[in-house]
């Protein structure tokens, strides 16, 4: 993935996840997008993990995802 894609998809997760803040991230400058977008949607991942899966190791796999993303 590319650095744009890779922030397509952060914006669309904290688009579907939390649109109040989408909104919000909109209003700010290009520059500072590419700041909070990924920070929004590394929220929304963790906020999220326990209950996405029954299984505590995927839990933990999704999180060291995001740890080696960011």
């Amino acid at each position: 993935m590319s650095l744009g894609a890779d922030l397509d998809a952060c914006a669309g997760l904290v688009q579907r996840g939390d649109l109040e803040r989408f909104m919000a991230t909109m209003a700010a400058p290009v520059a500072a997008r590419r700041v909070l977008f990924p920070l929004y949607a590394f929220n929304l991942e963790v906020a999220r993990a326990p209950w996405v899966t029954q299984e505590p190791v995927i839990a933990e796999m999704r999180l060291q995802w995001w740890r080696d993303a960011l």
